[in-house]
């Protein structure tokens, strides 16, 4: 697979942030006013994406986001973006989180129902083609061990001097 461009990147991020009811920031908040990804009237948005099944999360990533927050009296939000799946999960501190849902049913793009019908309906096909690996079952006993270290003892023996000494 090739790499993505930037380019690439800010038009997801763009379309992210649309999907969350949430303006996109240009140049992803890179500049001196306007920092982030997205914002609205009443959050403020960092979208992290990754095509991997894991991501990492830097602590420093969510001081700087909730700076970015209380500079503009904006509640902090961090998005991470499974780009395979297309799912996206929201960051949110506990005391927020009545302020977060309040702000994004207000916008009028997120609907609860089709959010729902749309993760159970990625998970069910994930399962569907995932297939399931039995897991195998190792026994050890006294003489398999004692029979595992003479092989190792035997495959690292010198069979031959390799220098001769005068």
């Amino acid at each position: 697979m090739s790499k993505r461009s930037g380019k690439w990147y800010r038009n997801n991020e763009r379309e992210v942030m649309e999907k969350l009811g949430l303006t996109p920031t240009p140049n992803s908040g890179s500049g001196w006013i306007i920092k982030e990804d997205g914002q609205s009237e009443d959050i403020i948005c960092q979208l992290k994406s990754t095509d991997a099944g894991s991501i990492k999360i830097n602590l420093q990533d969510l001081h700087k986001l909730q700076y970015n927050a209380s500079v503009v009296h904006k509640v902090p939000v961090f998005a991470v973006q499974f780009i395979k799946t297309n799912e996206v999960f929201l960051l949110i501190s506990p005391e927020d989180l009545q302020e977060v849902h309040k702000g994004l049913l207000s916008s009028g793009h997120i609907n609860t129902k089709a959010l729902d019908k749309s993760s159970t309906e990625s998970l069910l096909e994930l399962q569907d083609d995932t297939p399931v690996k039995p897991v195998k079952v190792i026994k050890s006993s006294n003489s398999a061990r004692q029979e595992m270290r003479e092989e190792m003892k035997n495959k690292y023996v010198k069979k031959e001097k390799s220098a001769k000494w005068l």
